[in-house]
C-alpha cells in the first residue's frame, strides 16, 4: 500500500493506507497505530485537488492513538477467541448473529475480494459473542471481524 510522511501542526506522522482511498472510510496505519479516517471529496471549482483533500480530510490528531483504533493485527485489542479477515475486502453478507451456536465448518461470513465470494467458516466450536462488521463495510487485512464468546 501507499505510505506517506504527513506533516500537521510541525509533528511529522509516518502513514500507511491499509485500504482503498477512494472510500469513505479509509483503514490508516499511523505510526504503527491502525485507526479509520473519513475522506471527503474537495467541493467543485475548489483550488485544491482530489489527493490533497484526502491528506487534509484523513484529519490526524497531534497524538495518533486518540482516533478511533481499528481491531487489526496492529494493536493489541484483539481478542483471543477473535476471527479476523484473512483478505482484504468487503462484507458481503453475514449469516450469523450474537449468542448463536456454531460449529467447525459453519459459514460465518463472506467478503468479496476481487469479485469474488470469500466463504469465512467457523474454525472452532462455540457462540458467537460480537459481531465487529456489518454488510458493505470495507475490512483490511487482519482486521477483526467477530468474537466468540470465552469458553
Amino acid at each position: 500500500m501507499n505510505r506517506y510522511q504527513i506533516t500537521i501542526e510541525g509533528q511529522t506522522f509516518d502513514v500507511r493506507l491499509l485500504s482503498d482511498p477512494r472510500q469513505e472510510e479509509v483503514q490508516v496505519e499511523v505510526d504503527g497505530a491502525v485507526m479509520t479516517a473519513h475522506v471527503r471529496a474537495p467541493q467543485p471549482g475548489g483550488e485544491e485537488d482530489a489527493e490533497a483533500a484526502v491528506t487534509r480530510d484523513t484529519t490526524m490528531p497531534t497524538q495518533a492513538p486518540a482516533a478511533r483504533p481499528l481491531r487489526g493485527p496492529q494493536t493489541s485489542t484483539i481478542a483471543r477467541n477473535a476471527v479476523t479477515a484473512p483478505l482484504p475486502g468487503v462484507i458481503k453478507s453475514i449469516a450469523v448473529s450474537p449468542g448463536q451456536q456454531v460449529s467447525s465448518g459453519d459459514q460465518l461470513l463472506i467478503i468479496e475480494a476481487m469479485k469474488m465470494d470469500n466463504i469465512i467458516r467457523a474454525s472452532r466450536d462455540g457462540t458467537i459473542e460480537t459481531i465487529h462488521v456489518s454488510e458493505g463495510h470495507q475490512v483490511a487485512y487482519g482486521e477483526q471481524l467477530l468474537e466468540y464468546a470465552k469458553p
